[in-house]
């Protein structure tokens, strides 16, 4: 067949290049990097005009009236040029500037969505009928998929080669072959999707070679002196208050116990878990204690309940007693009576799921599951805790026929933080469970839930939301994750979660699952300041860590105002996904772990990465000391209480003596 000649390699490349980059194209060939992406941007501006700034990051959005306006031939040069900027850009300045320019390919497709398709949710496909947009699409983040696997981000590098293969419509690969056969070449994706996230493999050797994408960390896990306390959790909540870790409710696995309880520990003393009383409301009332925020408000001293009920509970942390408020909703109608909203915003006075902050004595409640939705919602409330009031902002409790592209989409457990001045709340990632929905015959169902991969902040003060750029080494889209942000630091930190449409392929284990766990790690720096010119780098970096807690969902960060520590408890996983787990369909965890990171104030001073790299747990495996490789190796019996792991005798007669020097060991009688 002509496919299978060599020849089409070469014919393939010359039919997908654009004719007005070719001049920028051979600048790059022969090595002229600086004078080919001055051509590259040349070319673009003949397309956008001189006064746009690209890529467009003045002001941290995604929306361009700009770009709205361009012809299919249009957005495919500029594509082009973009991509052709990217791959100058890394020989020049580094992966940081390549990323910014390989996600302005994706920032143009998403305005051209925008404004041909604003009615369409964001699991729909739809792509221009151009086959020249679906090359350069494809370039872009095949490209941006190999810079993410160089930097050790295994799951975004994932994202991007499988939602290009999703995205671009088999009749274009039809007419174009050379989009899957040159370009996307599905095998290399097949290769990727192996790989954990982050994978065992790679973790030990990670060294940071780019500062403004990656930084290093080390996960810590914590040992309680005493026995007890809450256990193995699933679907609880958390808080911190003056150095004491509250954990609340939850469940140990599908099929319960769902416990009303209510435990803390001082995380100075570490003294062990002290219990106390349980929450009083009712089951019949309030329904399990699941999926619920616990909430501090530092004004009042009181952490609070949000259930879905007109009535909010709290616990008072001075007194250590429960209590409650009864708050009103107070409407603006016609907007909240065309929103759906009747004489209570949640239906059935439940909400699960949901995200929830307190900003100046103000809660705010975005998104969650209610009495007549699976699917989630995209209802944003906020509820003045000194007047008792609540409000609407923007959303829906149930999703509507069409989507709105002014504001974030339907979902259920996104992560959400304030930023340090109080003037925002962000929110990112979350899941539609269009699988829920099936079930309770709602509108929007599927086969598969929906990860998002968009990233949204609204401003207080103008009371709006704006789509924010994904700048960096960014975390691939997630439901369930654990966040928190870390006034100390000033960073916002992500851990785990779960992707119920990114696939993974276990060869060794002959498993092919649907979806995907996580136990990466990143920190977000904050949008870059007014007027920062292209040279500020600022965004996502990963924490490049030697070892990390199993992969998981569910689990919760928190963040020590008074120290500065931010800690990680609980979550579940699918058991099947951590092979040596023989029994149950999942499992849930009771650890705690602590997070140092290479920051001032980021508590990692005395961290030994040599050490780690050799005998840090990673995830449900260790590493063999002696020979580096990772399994469900036997820890060693002597003096040093298993420091140090071993694949198989002869390692164990190998690494004794180094191992016995480091760690202070010796055989016991």
């Amino acid at each position: 067949m002509a496919t299978d000649l060599p020849g089409d390699l070469f014919a393939d490349l010359e039919r997908l290049s654009q004719p007005s980059t070719k001049i920028g194209d051979t600048l790059f060939r022969i090595g002229n990097h600086t004078s080919s992406r001055e051509e590259y941007l040349r070319v673009a501006r003949t397309i956008v005009g001189t006064s746009l700034q690209i890529p467009i990051i003045e002001r941290g959005g995604v929306v361009s009236l700009s770009y709205a306006s361009l012809t299919d031939s249009e957005i495919a040069v500029l594509m082009a040029c973009y991509n052709g900027i990217a791959q100058c850009e890394e020989k020049l300045n580094g992966k940081y500037e390549a990323l910014l320019w390989l996600e302005e390919v994706h920032i143009l497709y998403l305005n051209i969505r925008y404004s041909r398709q604003p009615k369409l949710y964001d699991w729909a496909s739809w792509f221009p009928d151009d086959t020249r947009v679906s090359a350069e699409y494809a370039k872009a983040h095949v490209k941006a998929a190999a810079l993410f696997v160089n930097l050790g981000n295994t799951g975004t590098a994932v994202h991007r080669r499988w939602s290009t293969q999703e995205l671009i419509p088999d009749s274009h690969v039809e007419r174009e072959p050379g989009i899957t056969r040159t370009i996307i070449k599905p095998g290399a994706t097949s290769v990727l999707l192996q790989f954990r996230h982050p994978d065992p493999k790679f973790t030990g050797a990670a060294r940071v070679s780019e500062a403004s994408l990656q930084i290093l960390g080390s996960w810590k896990k914590i040992k309680v002196r005493k026995a007890g306390g809450p256990g193995r959790r699933m679907t609880f909540s958390s808080f911190i208050w003056d150095s004491t870790l509250y954990i609340a409710g939850g469940r140990p696995d599908s099929l319960g116990p769902f416990h009303r309880d209510l435990f803390c520990l001082d995380l100075k003393k570490l003294d062990g878990w002290k219990s106390l009383p349980d929450y009083p409301v009712p089951m019949s009332r309030s329904g399990a204690f699941l999926g619920w925020n616990f909430i501090p408000c530092p004004e009042h001293r009181k952490a609070y309940l949000f259930t879905g009920r007109p009535e909010l509970d709290y616990f008072d942390l001075t007194t250590k007693k429960w209590g409650s408020i009864m708050t009103k909703f107070i409407r603006n109608d016609p907007a909240d009576t065309k929103a759906g909203i009747k004489s209570w915003p949640y239906p059935g006075s439940k909400l699960t799921d949901s995200t929830q902050q307190i900003i100046n004595e103000k809660l705010y409640v975005f998104g969650g599951t209610h009495g007549t939705t699976n699917i989630g919602c995209n209802l944003f409330m906020v509820l003045d805790l000194r007047t008792k009031e609540w409000r609407r902002l923007s959303g829906y409790p149930m999703p509507p026929k069409d989507s709105d592209v002014t504001c974030p989409g339907p979902r259920k457990t996104p992560s959400s933080w304030p930023d340090h001045l109080a003037r925002k709340f962000y929110l990112i990632f979350g899941e539609c469970d269009r699988t829920g929905a099936v079930l309770r015959n709602e509108m929007h169902g599927g086969d598969v839930g929906h990860a998002y991969d968009d990233f949204w902040s609204w401003d207080i003060d103008a009371g709006k939301w704006q789509r924010e750029r994904l700048v960096g080494n960014v975390p691939c889209p997630r439901s369930e994750a654990a966040c928190v942000y870390n006034p100390i630091l000033n960073k916002t930190i992500v851990w785990g979660g779960y992707n119920p449409n990114l696939p993974t392929d276990h060869v060794e284990s002959r498993m092919k699952f649907s979806f995907s766990y996580y136990a990466d790690t990143f920190i977000w720096d904050g949008p870059p300041p007014a007027g920062a010119a292209l040279t500020h780098r600022s965004g996502w970096k990963q924490v490049l860590t030697k070892g990390f807690p199993t992969y998981r969902a569910q689990a919760h960060l928190l963040a020590d105002s008074q120290t500065g520590k931010t800690y990680l408890f609980g979550g579940f996983t699918n058991n099947d996904y951590v092979p040596e787990r023989k029994s149950g369909i999942s499992r849930s965890f009771g650890d705690l772990w602590e997070l140092r990171i290479d920051l001032p104030g980021g508590h990692f001073e005395g961290v030994d990465m040599e050490d780690e790299a050799r005998t840090a747990q990673l995830g449900p495996w260790q590493r063999c000391f002696t020979c580096g490789s990772a399994g469900p190796w036997r820890k060693c019996g002597g003096a040093c209480r298993g420091r140090a792991f071993f694949c198989d005798p002869d390692c164990q007669k190998e690494g004794w003596k180094e191992h016995k020097s480091m760690h202070n060991c010796r055989k016991l009688d």
